[in-house]
């Protein structure tokens, strides 16, 4: 089976968690929206869509890429992960960004935690992390949840 992992990433970590996907699916290609906007997927069996979530919105690449595949993305088996720093919230930033056929269409979906390195910020989006790292519990920790890394590539494994 042919898979495709494509994704846009904002200050790397969606790019991580493509990267750790691709590694442990075989015959997988993975493909950045920042570089390749054109990519067919006619020629691939399963489709894994990834996006950070900013301002509770996935990346406007994603948005562009699902709506031009929307009809071939309902035919395919389809896959999506977000990147999120807030991942309470990770069911509402789906109902918001995916329609309801596309969710119910997928095999799995699901969030992929994040990080909030400052270093990777620019410009305003700095601004609000060092906002959001004052105002936050000290009990929270962002971080990617490799345990829902794991989670996902096992059920995309059943497909197989």
């Amino acid at each position: 089976m042919k898979t495709l992992i494509i994704y846009a990433s904002k200050t790397g970590t969606t790019e991580k968690c493509a990267r750790i996907l691709g590694q442990n699916l075989k015959n997988s290609t993975i493909i950045n929206l920042a570089t390749i906007q054109n990519e067919s997927i006619d020629k691939y069996d399963l489709i894994i869509i990834g996006s950070p979530i900013r301002m509770g919105m996935i990346d406007k690449r994603v948005k562009k890429f699902i709506s031009k595949n929307f009809n071939s993305l309902q035919n395919k088996k389809v896959c999506y992960f977000i990147c999120c720093g807030f991942n309470e919230n990770w069911k509402q930033y789906y109902e918001q960004n995916f329609t309801k056929e596309l969710l119910d269409n997928a095999i799995i979906y699901d969030t992929f935690g994040g990080e909030m390195s400052l270093e990777q910020q620019k410009g305003f989006d700095k601004f609000i992390v060092k906002m959001v790292n004052k105002s936050m519990n000290d009990n929270k920790e962002i971080k990617i949840l490799d345990e829902n890394i794991n989670k996902f590539i096992e059920k995309v494994k059943e497909v197989m």
